[in-house]
């Protein structure tokens, strides 16, 4: 039996392996289409490399909200979130709720890899409350040390096209140029100006 309060969606696995999420949160009436892209752990020298582990995933989300304007975020994990579900943005369920929840913040350093070297930039990622095994780069504003937009970094992966995030002793690498072509091919992505 279908939870009523999960929003709901239909998920297609495409051609390149990109898994596709897309439908409209009844709440919010938010349009939305999420691009799931599967990577590869970077596993410490000491760490059992026998035992099957969960892939990392790079989750691009375009939105489309009912005032016209679109977003464009990046999510990820180090493996075992498989949640690929939709939430829309926090909204107060009262007059008292003035404040969103606080999140967690971590940095997360971001490095290019292809046929040149980039220095890797260290860049503030949140875990947002209702998905705490994800990560979503921390969009600049109030509550945010980053100064550029996601977007910013896409410029660099289509010519360093191997994305490596690495958080403590977590590290994944993102082949992205799956991706990044599923990205330009969408209508709601394309409407973020991406």
């Amino acid at each position: 039996m279908e939870q009523p309060d999960r929003p709901q969606f239909v998920k297609t696995t495409l051609a390149d392996g990109i898994d596709r999420v897309a439908g409209q949160e009844p709440g919010s009436q938010i349009k939305y289409v999420r691009l799931a892209l599967a990577g590869s752990l970077r596993l410490p020298a000491a760490a059992d490399s026998s035992l099957p582990l969960p892939a990392p995933t790079l989750i691009a989300q375009c939105t489309l909200r009912p005032n016209g304007k679109s977003y464009f975020e990046l999510f990820t994990n180090f493996g075992g979130a498989t949640d690929l579900t939709f939430y829309p943005p926090w909204t107060p369920a009262s007059q008292d709720d003035l404040f969103p929840p606080r999140t967690e913040k971590v940095p997360i350093t971001m490095d290019f890899l292809g046929y040149t070297r980039v220095k890797p930039v260290r860049r503030q990622w949140e875990i947002p409350v209702q998905t705490p095994g994800q990560y979503r780069y921390n969009p600049p504003g109030p509550g945010s040390t980053n100064l550029e937009e996601i977007a910013y970094y896409l410029r660099y992966l289509v010519a360093l096209p191997t994305l490596r995030l690495t958080l403590g002793n977590n590290s994944a690498d993102f082949l992205t140029t799956p991706l990044l072509n599923e990205i330009r091919k969408e209508p709601l992505c394309r409407a973020a100006a991406l």
